[in-house]
C-alpha cells in the first residue's frame, strides 16, 4: 500500500508538471494566434498606388478607349494607377511634342505605312529625330539608327542581308522596350453581298479600288459611308490623311503598286531596273495614259510631280529623301531616271500611299507651290472648283465631280482611262458620304442604303457577316496599335518600369475583348507580311509576378499578388488545428481527476 501511495504521489507531481507545461504552451499559442490573426484579418485600407502613369488615346476611337480601360484595371494589380485621358488627335499630339518632361507617359496610337516596308514603322516611330514628329516616345539610339538605315539601303540589292539587320534592330528595340506592341489589326470592312470584285488590300487600309468592283444588275452608283471627315487636303503633293480613300488608285495613281500578297507590280510604270550599287533607277512609263484634263502622261509630268512634292516638303514628302536628282530624256519621253544620294528601295517608295502621286503638269500654270496648294483646296466654288469637273489632276479611273465639305464627295467615271472599260459592268458614280454614327452606318448597309463601310462595333461583325445582305472580309493588315513610353519623364524613363508594364499588359484579353478576335498580338513593330517582319522575335506576354519582380528591382514595392494573399489566408487557417490542440489540452486538464 505504501508503494502505491508513493507511486500515486509521484504520478500526481508529474501530472502537475505536465499541466504547467500545457498551460505555457497554450498561452504561447494563444498569443501567436492572436497576433497573426490580427495582422492578417484586421481591417485596414488597401495600399495606395506606388506610382501614377498617364496614358492618352484618340478619344473618338472606341477600340483605343477599351484598351486604355483594360490597361487601367490590370496595372492596378501591380500598384500602378493609370490616369487615362481621351483626347482629340491634335491635342494629344501637341501635348507629346510640346515638352517631353511634361508629356504623357504612354501615347496610344495606330500606325500604317506610307512606304510599304518595315522601315516605315521603324524610322518614323523610333529613329532619332532633330525635331519630334512621330517618335513620340523620344527613343534615341544611334546603333539602332545605323542598323535600320543600312537595312533600308540593302532592301533592293541584298534583301537577305537587309532582313538580318532588321532582325537585329528589332531585337534591340524589344530589349529597350520603348513601346508596348499591343496588336496587329485585321481589316474588317463591311460590303454588300451583291457587290462583286472587291479585294481587301492590307497595304492600303480602308481604300476601295472602285475600278475592280462589279455592280449588281441595274445599279450604277457605289455608295460608301465614311466614319471620318472625307477631305482635309486635296493637294496630291501634301495630302496625308483621310482623303486617301478617294485619291488612292481612284483619282490618282503611282508608278508602282503593291498587291495584297506583297508583290510590287507596275502601274504608271511598265518596268524598271536598278544598278548594282542601288543608286540609279530607270522607270519605263506606259504610253497612252492621259490625265483627267487631257494632258498626256510622260516623264516630264512624273519629274515635275515629284520635284514639287520634294520641294514643298509637306505631308509624306520625306519618302523622297533618298533622291538626289530626277532626269528626263528628250529622245525618250517615257523614260525617267532617279539618281539616289544613298541606296533605297525606290520601287516600294514609288508605290507609297501618300506623296507618290503623279499629276498633270498643267497645274504649274496656276502659280507657285503655295498658290497651287490654295487652288487645289478651294473651297468650293473657288480654286479648282471654279469651273466644270474634273476637279483633280490625276490619271485614275474616276475623277472628282463634286465636293460638299463635311458631307459628301462624288466621283465620276473617266471615259479615257488607260485600262479601258471593257469587260464590265463598272460603276459610273462613286458616292462617299460622311456618316459619323456607327449605328447609322450599320443600319444603312443592312438596309441597302450603303454598299461599303468600316469601323463598326467589333461585337456586331459576326451577326453582320451572317446576314445575307452583307459580308465582312477579314484579312491581316499592315496596321498595328502601339503605346509609346515617354523615355524623358519618370517613371517610364526607367527600362525596368517599362518592362514591368509590358509584362502586365493582358495581350490576349485585349484581342478577345477589344478586337473580338479580329487581330493577333504584335511580334515587334513590323506587321506580318511586310518586308522587314521577323517571325521569331521575342514577345512580352502577361506575367504579373515578373512585372512585380521588375518593379522591386526598380526600387518600388508593389502590392502582393492574389496568390500571396491567398497564401496568407491559408497560413491563418493553419491556426485552426492549433486551437483544436489547445482545446484538447484544456479539455484533458479539466477532465483529469487524480485517484
Amino acid at each position: 500500500m505504501e508503494i502505491v501511495k508513493k507511486m500515486s504521489k509521484k504520478y500526481l507531481m508529474s501530472r502537475k508538471a505536465i499541466t504547467k507545461v500545457q498551460a505555457a504552451i497554450i498561452a504561447v499559442v494563444i498569443i501567436v494566434a492572436v497576433v497573426v490573426a490580427a495582422y492578417v484579418l484586421w481591417p485596414r485600407p488597401p495600399p495606395g498606388p506606388i506610382m501614377t502613369v498617364t496614358m492618352t488615346y484618340h478619344a473618338p476611337d472606341p477600340a483605343e478607349m477599351k484598351v486604355a480601360e483594360i490597361m487601367k484595371s490590370e496595372l492596378m494589380k501591380i500598384g500602378i494607377e493609370l490616369d487615362v485621358r481621351g483626347m482629340e488627335w491634335d491635342a494629344q499630339w501637341d501635348l507629346a511634342k510640346a515638352d517631353p518632361t511634361k508629356a504623357q507617359h504612354i501615347f496610344v496610337m495606330y500606325w500604317w505605312p506610307t512606304i510599304l516596308s518595315g522601315y516605315d514603322f521603324l524610322v518614323n516611330m523610333f529613329h532619332t529625330e532633330p525635331e519630334i514628329f512621330f517618335n513620340l516616345g523620344y527613343y534615341y539610339n544611334s546603333e539602332f539608327d545605323n542598323l535600320i538605315d543600312t537595312a533600308y539601303s540593302l532592301e533592293a540589292t541584298d534583301p537577305d542581308g537587309s532582313i538580318e539587320l532588321y532582325r537585329d534592330a528589332q531585337e534591340m528595340l524589344i530589349e529597350d522596350c520603348p513601346a508596348i506592341f499591343f496588336y496587329d489589326v485585321m481589316n474588317t470592312h463591311v460590303i454588300r453581298e451583291a457587290v462583286r470584285g472587291y479585294v481587301d488590300n492590307p497595304a492600303y487600309p480602308h481604300v476601295t479600288l472602285c475600278y475592280d468592283l462589279r455592280p449588281p444588275a441595274g445599279e450604277t452608283t457605289f455608295r460608301r459611308a465614311e466614319p471620318a471627315v472625307i477631305v482635309t487636303d486635296l493637294d496630291p503633293s501634301s495630302q496625308f490623311s483621310n482623303e486617301i480613300v478617294i485619291i488612292c488608285g481612284n483619282m490618282y495613281e503611282t508608278l508602282t503598286w503593291v498587291t495584297p500578297d506583297g508583290e510590287i507590280v507596275g502601274q504608271l510604270a511598265e518596268s524598271w531596273t536598278v544598278s548594282e550599287d542601288g543608286l540609279t533607277w530607270d522607270f519605263k512609263l506606259r504610253k497612252g495614259v492621259k490625265f483627267h484634263d487631257g494632258t498626256p502622261m510622260d516623264s516630264t509630268a512624273v519629274a515635275e510631280s515629284f520635284e514639287r512634292t520634294r520641294r514643298m516638303g509637306m505631308g509624306a514628302a520625306f519618302i523622297w529623301a533618298c533622291v538626289d536628282e530626277i532626269i528626263t530624256f528628250e529622245e525618250d519621253p517615257y523614260l525617267v531616271r532617279f539618281k539616289l544620294a544613298f541606296p533605297a528601295p525606290l520601287d516600294r517608295i514609288a508605290a507609297a500611299s501618300y506623296a507618290a502621286w503623279v499629276f498633270s503638269p498643267k497645274v504649274l500654270e496656276v502659280g507657285d507651290d503655295d498658290a497651287i496648294h490654295e487652288w487645289f483646296n478651294g473651297p468650293p466654288p473657288g480654286g479648282i472648283f471654279a469651273g466644270d469637273p474634273p476637279y483633280d489632276m490625276g490619271t485614275g479611273p474616276y475623277y472628282l465631280a463634286e465636293h460638299v465639305p463635311g458631307h459628301h464627295v462624288v466621283l465620276k467615271r473617266f471615259e479615257d482611262y488607260w485600262r479601258g472599260w471593257e469587260g464590265g459592268p463598272y460603276y459610273d458614280t462613286i458616292y462617299v458620304e460622311y456618316v459619323e454614327e456607327a449605328a447609322t452606318r450599320e443600319e444603312g448597309i443592312l438596309g441597302g442604303v450603303y454598299d461599303f463601310t468600316y469601323l463598326l462595333p467589333m461585337e456586331d461583325l459576326k451577326s453582320i457577316d451572317e446576314n445575307p445582305v452583307a459580308k465582312v472580309p477579314a484579312i491581316p493588315s499592315f496596321q498595328n496599335l502601339l503605346g509609346f513610353f515617354n523615355l524623358k519623364r519618370p517613371p517610364t524613363d526607367n527600362a525596368l518600369v517599362r518592362k514591368a508594364i509590358a509584362y502586365a499588359t493582358p495581350y490576349q484579353k485585349i484581342i478577345d475583348e477589344v478586337l473580338m478576335g479580329y487581330g493577333v498580338q504584335s511580334k515587334g513593330p513590323v506587321p506580318a507580311g511586310l518586308f522587314g517582319y521577323v517571325e521569331d522575335l521575342f514577345q512580352y506576354t502577361q506575367d504579373l509576378d515578373k512585372a512585380r519582380d521588375l518593379l522591386r528591382e526598380a526600387g518600388y514595392t508593389p502590392p502582393p499578388s492574389a496568390m500571396a494573399i491567398a497564401g496568407s489566408l491559408a497560413y491563418t487557417e493553419l491556426l485552426i488545428p492549433c486551437f483544436h490542440v489547445m482545446a484538447c489540452l484544456v479539455k484533458r486538464e479539466w477532465e483529469y481527476t487524480p485517484t
